[in-house]
């Protein structure tokens, strides 16, 4: 049989393993995987010449449509997300009107209208009404991964309701029933993050670090513990969303050798930045906040030891920041089209990850966490054709050139996806993404 798509040469790796050789693509799934010579004939062979074979990234925590029109958003951020190997991104949405299902079916139309790469949602608790609608959501549009937030007081710079306690318990009840639900959390300690906020506020310090210093690494540890006494409580599995602290995957590793369902997520700022680089001001606060020296290690160590199942970017394109005011700032960066490159260089050059590692938190982890395995996240035979084509040894600088804050401009990064594939279509190639793929992503989460 002729496929449409053979890649030889290539150093093919995943959450197996990896080997020499290459896979084959037809119609839009990958159909065979193996040594040269054992692949098919193609109507296109692209030979990697040794590069670096492995799915598509998986990015399972991002914000678009918040300060930007979210059609916009959809077709400009996928677009950067194409870039950067990313093959499908699920977004944190919120709303506050009493009910998500006219919300749901507004935001997949315009997604389906403008993306070039999958994407999904996980639905905000914003009201109590979201918590008794939960069974009616996954009926009406397959959303079975829900968040809470705290660490946000009521008046905050982007609206966020903060959850209570009870807002968790009675969540964790209804989404514990369900065949694949997850309860995400924002992890921090909202009351002493208040009251830290408030005596920070009147040293009348405006540095970066003085955000890090008001809501400390302990206010993330015990909102972690109380998330996984309640999750264990109620037998939810529990996903804790953009882990700042070292201790994060501790705990969690903890709670799984008692038999819990718990992973924990962190983001390629996390790994990489401080609050005391000396290049960053106001405008790199991140909720929550960038830690220090030692927990950023603490975090790789983490990662070296398998104890973080996810990375997520929380990517979010605000509009140009102030630089005004430290504690009206909007918090959040985008990070599309190097989270690849910043794994690689950080973690596969500078640390010893393993490939095998990186793919595992980067694309088998979210998709075995949110019920997109076994379709996505490998290169098995009969899965989706999602790929990223990475040259490991390519060196470039980062330049920022969209929406949105760029906490790494200027960082020389070594590994770059030259080539991302969707679905057995190459959506980006030669530096450009393909006019013609807008339009062409689907919405991953949506009713049976």
């Amino acid at each position: 049989m002729k496929v449409d798509l053979v890649i030889r040469n290539a150093r093919v790796a995943d959450h197996r393993g990896e080997f020499q050789g290459g896979i084959a693509v037809h119609e839009g799934k990958i159909v065979a995987e193996g040594a040269n010579e054992a692949l098919p004939e193609a109507s296109r062979v692209i030979d990697a010449e040794g590069r670096c074979l492995m799915p598509g990234v998986i990015d399972p925590h991002c914000h678009l449509g918040v300060a930007y029109p979210f059609d916009e958003d959809m077709r400009s951020e996928t677009a950067q997300a194409a870039r950067g190997g990313l093959t499908s991104v699920l977004l944190y949405i919120r709303n506050l009107e009493p009910s998500y299902i006219p919300f749901y079916k507004e935001r997949r139309a315009l997604g389906e209208a403008n993306a070039c790469i999958d994407f999904g949602f996980h639905f905000g608790i914003q009201r109590e009404e979201h918590i008794h609608e939960i069974p009616k959501i996954v009926e009406e549009t397959g959303v079975q991964s829900f968040k809470l937030y705290f660490g946000y007081e009521p008046v905050n710079p982007i609206g966020i309701v903060p959850a209570t306690d009870g807002w968790v318990y009675a969540t964790m009840l209804k989404v514990s029933k369900l065949p694949r639900g997850v309860v995400s959390v924002h992890c921090e300690n909202t009351a002493i993050a208040s009251w830290l906020k408030k005596e920070m506020v009147e040293t009348g310090r405006q540095d970066l670090a003085a955000y890090t210093e008001s809501r400390p690494a302990f206010c993330e540890v015990e909102t972690i513990k109380r998330m996984i006494f309640l999750a264990e409580k109620t037998a939810c599995p529990l996903y804790l969303v953009h882990t700042s602290v070292g201790a994060g995957p501790d705990l969690a590793a903890e709670a799984r050798a008692r038999g819990m369902d718990v992973t924990v997520e962190t983001c390629p700022h996390y790994l990489t930045r401080t609050a005391y680089d000396k290049d960053l001001d106001m405008t790199a606060k991140i909720s929550p906040p960038l830690r220090d020296e030692e927990q950023k290690e603490w975090l790789w160590r983490g990662m070296l030891s398998d104890k973080i199942g996810s990375l997520g970017s929380d990517h979010v394109p605000f509009k140009p920041k102030k630089g005004e005011d430290l504690w009206t700032e909007f918090p959040g960066a985008v990070s599309f089209p190097w989270e690849l490159p910043l794994l690689i260089t950080h973690g596969v050059h500078n640390r010893g990850l393993t490939l095998q590692q990186l793919s595992t938190v980067n694309s088998y982890g979210p998709a075995k966490r949110f019920g997109l395995a076994p379709q996505k996240g490998s290169l098995e035979p009969g899965t989706d054709a999602d790929i990223v084509l990475v040259d490991l040894d390519e060196e470039r600088v980062v330049r920022h050139e969209g929406h949105g804050t760029c906490i790494y401009e200027g960082m020389k990064l070594k590994g770059w996806p030259i080539m991302t594939i969707s679905n057995g279509r190459v959506v980006y190639e030669n530096g450009d993404v393909d006019e013609s793929a807008f339009g062409r992503g689907r919405c991953l989460t949506r009713p049976q």
